[in-house]
């Protein structure tokens, strides 16, 4: 699909794979970790087959509820309260100091795709992210070296990026 598809196939497969990703924690309590293209494959009835349970994250409260509150928070613009709500999560130490718009300007590529009814994820739009983001003469370069990743954390940042990455590399569209 990633290679051949139809853009009809994309959307269609990218949403039943972001379905499943984010699904996971709700019905099973668990998380599939490991979201590379070569763990799914596409069904001759049209479902996605998920191979390779190898990496899960098990979630037995479901999906963080911290998580969902941060980013409609981030959708209303509340840079203050996110980063309030960061530090209250662990992924700010109670030292460290950041310049608050600079800090939530940089992490908005994670929520952006959730301001829309549909996005349309691209090989572009995470090129230009990632370029933002490792630049060093950006100011954003150095959001990076601010943050800590709290253990409970680390499968589910695992699994949204690279789930960003497959949807990016797959060029589609999906509801949000």
């Amino acid at each position: 699909v990633i290679s051949e598809g139809t853009q009809e196939e994309r959307d269609h497969y990218g949403t039943l794979y972001l379905r499943f990703l984010m699904s996971g924690p709700t019905r099973a309590k668990m998380l599939h970790a490991d979201p590379h293209p070569g763990n799914y494959r596409v069904l001759t009835d049209g479902r996605l087959g998920i191979l390779d349970f190898g990496a899960v994250a098990r979630l037995p409260e479901g999906r963080p509820a911290a998580r969902g509150s941060l980013l409609r928070l981030a959708i209303t613009g509340d840079a203050e309260a996110v980063v309030e709500g960061l530090r209250a999560e662990g992924f700010l130490k109670k030292d460290i100091e950041v310049d608050t718009e600079v800090f939530f300007n940089a992490l908005m590529p994670f929520a952006e795709p959730a301001e829309h009814e549909f996005f349309h994820f691209s090989r572009d739009w995470m090129r230009s992210h990632f370029n933002r983001l490792n630049d060093p003469r950006n100011p954003d370069f150095s959001v990076g070296f601010k943050i800590n990743l709290p253990p409970s954390y680390m499968l589910i940042h695992r699994t949204w990026l690279g789930g960003i990455a497959v949807l990016s590399q797959m060029d589609a569209t999906v509801p949000m």
